[in-house]
């Protein structure tokens, strides 16, 4: 017992040490702040976006010039970019949804994508920029700005019809939108502006702005990849029913679907494309296509109180049935508009002789009651 009592008298308690940490994240840890860079260009009735999406501001740092002279020296062959010749070190990368063209260009910090995209001009091109730049300065934090274009500033280009635009933020990236086709929620349709310019993120626009974004049969046209029936296809994000007859049509990279319908010598075309513009500005446009003599006022007007309001999986959509001034002969539309996520809206549009428009009626009714987003 002694022995014991001893040997426990001689342990020593570990002394308490006091240590002085820092109170910041190292800087290697530190999440940076991301930098947008983004080109609006006015050419022919569509305005072309080039952006680098949001990335380290540093990343972005290292193309910003090329970038810059890259856009301020393209050339358009039938309103469209030519993308022939890129800075040393770009290239071209896969189709996506909603865009023209997509553009990797590898940093020592990070791989940057550029995305080339377009959508149909507004009439007031001061709006149509500060509501792009608003929406992309929501993306990487900053409040929206009330100066004219949102803060951004003019940039020479030589190939432009008019004043291009050029957007610097920089700012804490939210990550974006989600993908304009999932988890859409649009509510009711009314006779004010939906969102008027690029779609909201790549990842979606994207062909909306995925695949190119030249404009197809409709100026406002978009695709996917998924061919014309993606009802067969359990992973797209467009799922519809095919009414019987309906051929495949023309698909281009603005179309999620596209057919032909009618007798060969009396051929319509059905278009399915996502994209923004605002229901007046869309229908008067449509109007002028079957009207080329001119459309007044009252006759848009007429055509809005027309419009059946119907439900497209879910959401409040309206239907168009535009006829010429002959409603028996000439060209028709018949066009319906669904409300998306993020002001956009999905355009299931045929076009072509007033007699197969009409007797299409029925289908075009079963194909809208089928979609699901």
């Amino acid at each position: 017992m002694l022995l014991l009592a001893a040997a426990s008298g001689c342990q020593e308690t570990d002394p308490i040490v006091t240590y002085s940490i820092p109170t910041e994240v190292p800087e290697q840890l530190r999440t940076g702040n991301d930098r947008m860079l983004a080109v609006m260009v006015p050419k022919g009735d569509q305005t072309w976006f080039f952006k680098i999406t949001a990335a380290p501001e540093k990343a972005v740092a290292v193309v910003e010039d090329d970038f810059r002279k890259f856009v301020e020296s393209i050339q358009f062959e039938d309103d469209k970019p030519v993308l022939d010749e890129l800075p040393e070190g770009w290239q071209l990368g896969g189709s996506k949804p909603m865009r023209f063209a997509s553009i990797d260009v590898n940093t020592p910090d990070k791989q940057l994508d550029i995305s080339v995209s377009s959508l149909p001009k507004q009439p007031d091109w001061d709006a149509e920029v500060a509501m792009n730049v608003n929406r992309w300065r929501g993306q990487v934090g900053l409040a929206p700005s009330n100066e004219k274009w949102a803060s951004a500033e003019a940039l020479e280009i030589e190939s432009a019809d008019g004043t291009a635009v050029w957007v610097d933020l920089v700012g804490k990236s939210s990550g974006g939108s989600p993908p304009m086709m999932s988890g859409m929620s649009g509510g009711p349709m009314s006779g004010g502006p939906m969102a008027r310019g690029e779609m909201p993120n790549d990842d979606i626009h994207s062909g909306v702005a995925g695949g190119s974004m030249a404009s197809g049969s409709s100026t406002t046209e978009t695709t996917t990849s998924d061919g014309p029936d993606s009802s067969k296809n359990p992973d797209s994000s467009f799922k519809y029913d095919r009414p019987e007859g309906w051929r495949d049509g023309r698909m281009s990279s603005m179309r999620m679907a596209a057919f032909n319908v009618g007798p060969e010598d009396a051929e319509a075309e059905i278009t399915v494309i996502p994209a923004g513009g605002d229901l007046r500005g869309n229908v008067a446009r449509w109007l002028g296509q079957i009207r080329p003599e001119g459309v007044a006022d009252e006759v848009v007007d007429k055509a809005l109180e027309d419009a059946e309001k119907i439900k497209v999986d879910g959401r409040d959509a309206q239907r168009f049935l535009l006829l010429g001034t002959d409603p028996e002969a000439g060209t028709a539309i018949d066009a319906t508009i669904v409300p998306l996520d993020e002001g956009f809206s999905l355009f299931i549009k045929m076009t072509g002789p007033a007699k197969t428009v009409t007797a299409e009626s029925e289908a075009i009714k079963s194909f809208l009651e089928s979609i699901q987003l």
